[in-house]
């Protein structure tokens, strides 16, 4: 009961928050509004107060009477000005002469007596136009000469009182305050509505969306896959950090086009249509390879877009080559310990008849056949440990693995994982070209001016136009089309991009055992390495026979 009496409690919190929001955004609204609408008010206060000043001030009787008999304008000014006020619905009109003594005033006791404000400057020709305070309390009030003949011979003081002003506003907020109460109902209604929505959208209570989030993020993060999604714009929307290290992608990744931050291999997969792509897929980015697993992405039956995700199988393999090799190596040492033995039963049968002479010919002729081991060719153990791994497989496939004389690694050489990488490469591709009954050759060198790998085989050789296309992820010459073949188009793929990161080459062409060699060398790792793959001359020391 007691999340049932949380949630209540939230929810009263956002819409009071809403409803907060909606009455400082509408008070914030209305002084403005208010603002400009005081003066608005007051402008129009002050153009009808100066209008009948001007319109009072040239009436002719008023300036003659001013201007000829001014103790006894007076009886002519004094009917005139409240004609005026009246018809103009304005509080005063006070007109004086150059003396300064009203002549006109709303008061009759008050004709005759000096003005109560300082009409000097108006007598001199200047106008006034403000707020002063005066008998009748403050007024909007506008001052001009009176003229008669292009003299001046008078003043007129023409005002409102600025209570009557703001009793006018208050009308006018009355008239508005309907209009805001309608508001902040629409606005307390909206936010019940976007509640509504939240809880209709995400199935959850607003209080349970960031909870929702924060479940989500340690699942995705918590996994040890990466997770890709897209939406139906291949616009990444979602990428967890193992993605993230598998891929090799920034930080700010989602957002972004796919196609912008992801390998071509990647981007085909996301957008195909076809159903094969929902199977386990065999996929390489940059040097890693891995498996992908696409899903569509539905919610109900609306379709948010697709979901990839990647299992990192480049270090199993590498594990898994290792654990085949030394299996290999280890049927390779039981055969020849059998054979071994046999030949020693055959010494003891030779040596207990006597036939001493036959006995030493077979052992001159067991010890030439065995020749060297390989390590005393290649100088390296994991390099000679990888091939004697690959006379096994290939002595199963029916096919005889020779290395070539002057293979060789010169001491001190470091060998690292690329170059282990590419040979067993090549010897599995050539060794399955070669078939039954046929040859693949290994010749390596290894030193102080690169490493250099070359394969050949008696198998049929690579057609013509076709030696572009092998290095294409995906492609297999097994089939002649990408993809065609689960888990293949992988390998020659993978050497490309090693040789473009070393600032290789690579070179296809025809073996004089009658079939395909690929030869593939790079510097030493001290040249700088080549980002992009360009074009790299076949001279030099590491490519030369």
């Amino acid at each position: 009961m007691q999340w049932i009496k949380n949630s209540q409690r939230f929810r009263v919190r956002i819409l009071f928050l809403q409803l907060a929001i909606v009455l400082i955004t509408l008070l914030a609204v209305s002084v403005i509004v208010m603002r400009f609408e005081i003066n608005r008010v007051e402008d129009s206060a002050f153009s009808r107060v100066a209008l009948v000043a001007e319109e009072t001030a040239q009436l002719a009787p008023i300036g003659h009477a001013l201007a000829r008999d001014p103790e006894n304008a007076a009886e002519v000014v004094a009917p005139l000005a409240h004609l005026a006020e009246s018809a103009s619905g304005v509080d005063y009109v006070t007109i004086a002469d150059l003396n300064g003594i009203r002549v006109a005033h709303p008061d009759p006791g008050s004709i005759g007596q000096p003005v109560s404000s300082d009409h000097e400057s108006i007598r001199n020709g200047e106008t006034f136009r403000g707020v002063e305070e005066g008998p009748l309390g403050v007024t909007l009030r506008v001052k001009q000469p009176v003229f008669e003949e292009g003299k001046i011979v008078g003043t007129i003081s023409v005002g409102i009182l600025q209570s009557k002003v703001r009793a006018s506003l208050v009308d006018i907020v009355w008239a508005f305050a309907p209009w805001i109460i309608l508001a902040v109902a629409i606005g307390s209604l909206a936010a019940a509505l976007v509640e509504r929505a939240i809880r209709r959208i995400y199935r959850v209570d607003p209080e349970e969306v960031d909870s929702l989030k924060q479940a989500q993020q340690a699942v995705l993060y918590g996994v040890s896959d990466g997770v890709l999604g897209v939406d139906g714009n291949g616009r990444l929307t979602l990428v967890n950090g193992e993605a993230r290290r598998l891929l090799d992608l920034p930080e700010d990744t989602v957002g972004q086009q796919a196609e912008e931050v992801l390998d071509q291999s990647l981007v085909d997969l996301l957008r195909s249509d076809s159903p094969e792509a929902e199977s386990v897929q065999n996929v390489l980015s940059g040097e890693r390879v891995l498996i992908a697993t696409r899903r569509e992405a539905m919610l109900g039956p609306k379709h948010y877009g697709r979901t990839l995700t990647l299992t990192d199988h480049t270090e199993l393999e590498e594990t898994l080559r290792e654990l085949r090799g030394q299996r290999s190596l280890a049927d390779t040492l039981r055969a020849q310990a059998h054979e071994f033995t046999n030949r020693l039963h055959l010494l003891s049968g030779l040596m207990s008849i006597g036939e001493y002479e036959e006995a030493k010919e077979h052992i001159q002729r067991f010890s030439g056949a065995r020749g060297e081991h390989p390590e005393t060719h290649l100088g390296d153990p994991t390099l000679s440990a990888l091939f004697v791994a690959k006379q096994a497989v290939a002595s199963e496939a029916g096919v005889r693995l020779e290395l070539h004389p002057f293979s060789a690694v010169v001491p001190g050489t470091v060998i690292d994982d690329d170059a282990i990488t590419v040979a067993a490469n090549l010897l599995a591709n050539a060794i399955e070209a070669a078939g039954d009954g046929g040859v693949v050759s290994l010749h390596l060198n290894a030193g102080p001016t690169g490493v250099r790998i070359a394969v050949s085989d008696s198998g049929p050789g690579i057609k013509e136009g076709e030696a572009a296309r092998l290095v294409q992820l995906g492609y297999s010459s097994k089939t002649g089309a990408p993809g065609a073949v689960h888990g293949r188009g992988i390998g020659l793929a993978l050497v490309d991009r090693i040789r473009t990161r070393r600032g290789g080459v690579l070179k296809f062409g025809s073996s004089d055992l009658g079939g395909a060699e690929v030869i593939v060398a790079w510097p030493p790792s001290k040249r700088p390495m080549v980002k992009q793959s360009i074009p790299v001359p076949a001279q030099g020391d590491y490519f030369n026979d």
